[in-house]
């Protein structure tokens, strides 16, 4: 049994690249999502989206961008969205400072008692997309994950984007067919102060 290997390595791990307009993306985000900002007293607010069966709160100092979504018969993901720090981090005029959801098809359902059969898999994936990042390194090995409702693995790691030096972690989160990848990312002049709203928002991703 093997999770089809070209979506792992298409929904790339690192690089937001967070194309965020000072409104945020709104109801009128594309390819029938249906996400709902709801602000609460505490600063945060819900991302809900009906069609690919998730959600996450996230703290207010994000913005939420304009969801994209893949090409039919496409190897990349059939969904993502981004949530930037704009008054964060940039590299050639993209905020880079945030979290960001993809989801994509697998071959098959998957079972959650399958997942840790699939480590070995997820280590050398991993191992080969954090090498092909520029002086990508792993610094928090690939680990088991329980999040929200689905069963994974998460892994810590560094890249460069241009002089700038980034920290990131991901997520990789199996619900039957749907992989998701939630990843935290900020420059490492900003992670200590982002991470744990990084950390809080990719802990509250939630599987419906």
């Amino acid at each position: 049994m093997h999770i089809r290997k070209a979506l792992i390595l298409a929904l790339a791990l690192a690089g937001l690249a967070l194309t965020v307009s000072a409104c945020g993306g709104g109801s009128g985000t594309p390819g029938g999502a249906t996400p709902m900002a709801t602000s609460a007293s505490n600063g945060v607010a819900t991302y809900n989206n009906a069609k690919y069966g998730f959600r996450m709160t996230y703290d207010k100092v994000f913005t939420e961008g304009p969801s994209s979504i893949g090409s039919a018969g496409g190897s990349g993901p059939d969904f993502t969205i981004a949530f930037a720090d704009t008054k964060g981090t940039t590299v050639g005029g993209s905020y880079e400072d945030g979290v960001k959801v993809s989801v994509g098809k697998l071959a098959s359902a998957i079972k959650p008692s399958q997942v840790p059969a699939l480590k070995k898999q997820f280590e050398a994936s991993v191992k080969q997309l954090v090498a092909n990042l520029s002086s990508g390194k792993i610094v928090v090995p690939v680990r088991p994950v329980s999040v929200g409702g689905a069963r994974g693995y998460a892994v810590g790691y560094l890249f460069s984007e241009g002089s700038t030096r980034f920290m990131a972690m991901t997520y990789f989160l199996i619900k039957g067919a749907n992989e998701y990848q939630v990843t935290g990312q900020a420059s490492q002049q900003t992670w200590s102060a982002l991470q744990p709203k990084l950390e809080a928002a990719m802990d509250s991703f939630t599987v419906k």
